[in-house]
């Protein structure tokens, strides 16, 4: 327990050095989501843990390095999607910002599904996205996060990430 919290606080100060309003660290971005991954659980596990990239984002090349990784005894698979029938069955969806118009339609597409959504856009997590980032006024990166429709989904997130979060619903 003392080392998941002690992991997570790095990732946070990592983060509060990192992120900056002018310009997007997309590597913190992709630690947020490694983290989030790691500390959550879905029905049935196999042996890989999918992480689908919808639309364009630098955070997609900063995925793409944990790909073949392991984590928590799950192989890192990532991939990238720019349309909805092409989205599969991942565990995290990433939606990229240029890509969160499409967040209706992906929420319809995946309902009933344990697909994780986790949204580049600030505030989607009100809308439906299991999670989603926000910048605070300090320049750090935090997350807001959606229990209920994570809930409605089968995922559990641990208890130690979902007190890290800014705003839970």
């Amino acid at each position: 327990m003392r080392t998941l919290k002690l992991y997570i606080v790095l990732a946070l100060s990592l983060a509060a050095v990192s992120a900056r309003a002018q310009t997007t660290n997309y590597q913190v971005y992709a630690l947020f989501v490694m983290n989030i991954a790691k500390y959550s659980s879905w029905p049935s596990p196999d042996g890989e843990l999918r992480i689908t990239v919808f639309g364009k984002s630098k955070a997609y090349d900063e995925l793409l390095k944990q790909n073949g990784k392991n984590a928590n005894g799950h192989l890192v698979k990532v991939t990238q999607v720019e349309n909805v029938a092409d989205i599969g069955q991942p565990h995290v969806l990433y939606l990229a910002d240029g890509k969160s118009s499409s967040l209706d339609e992906i929420i319809k597409a995946t309902q009933g599904k344990p697909i994780m959504i986790i949204a580049e856009r600030e505030g989607l997590y009100k809308k439906g996205a299991g999670f989603s980032f926000v910048v605070m006024d300090n320049s750090t990166l935090r997350f807001d996060v959606n229990n209920t429709d994570l809930e409605k989904r089968s995922i559990k997130v641990s208890k130690s990430l979902s007190g890290l979060a800014n705003t839970m619903i």
